[in-house]
């Protein structure tokens, strides 16, 4: 009996470090995937960001097929390619947080994203779920997490108004970034 304990610990153990790296490696695809895509546009240093989201969304719906990334993008926003790797980035984080968290027991479901331009110079994305929602004391800025912190460090980066909006049901994160960098 002993034995099989044992052997259940293992298992354990070695499921744990597989899903400790799991999320790690989610980031670093993710990364290279934006940089991928920068050598196949003729254009480096400006980007179309609804294009651009729309294929990182695309790439996190084929990683988990539980859930079905919606997409709305406008195209033809052009944004500085550093802006708007580090705005794909919140968005790849505030995706897999939906997944992570906002639909309960592996269940799945969908997420919804919306790129669109806000004014001349603002592009404002959308990321909703219809999940559990978030904690009534939730406040991004004092979460200890690692995707929280990559959201409102980037956010801050960016000079963006990051807004969460409570949803019945679910939870939708609003950022409105400058198109250009603010001196």
């Amino acid at each position: 009996m002993s034995v099989c304990s044992g052997c259940r610990q293992r298992i354990s153990a070695i499921r744990y470090l597989q899903n400790a790296w799991r999320k790690p490696a989610h980031r670093v695809q993710a990364i290279a995937r934006a940089h991928e895509r920068l050598y196949q546009n003729d254009d480096i240093k400006h980007l179309d960001i609804g294009l651009y989201i729309e294929k990182v969304c695309r790439d996190l719906g084929e990683t988990d097929a539980r859930f079905d990334i919606q997409i709305e993008s406008q195209h033809g926003i052009h944004i500085d390619t550093d802006r708007g790797i580090s705005l794909a980035l919140v968005v790849n984080e505030l995706i897999t947080n939906a997944a992570k968290y906002a639909y309960s027991n592996d269940q799945g479901g969908k997420i919804w994203v919306r790129v669109a331009r806000e004014s001349d110079d603002v592009v404002l994305v959308s990321v909703r779920d219809e999940g559990v929602g978030l904690p009534a004391d939730f406040e991004p800025s004092k979460v200890k997490g690692l995707g929280m912190r990559i959201i409102t460090a980037f956010s801050h980066q960016l000079n963006s108004q990051l807004t969460v909006n409570r949803r019945a049901p679910g939870t939708e994160f609003l950022i409105a970034v400058p198109l250009h960098k603010i001196p």
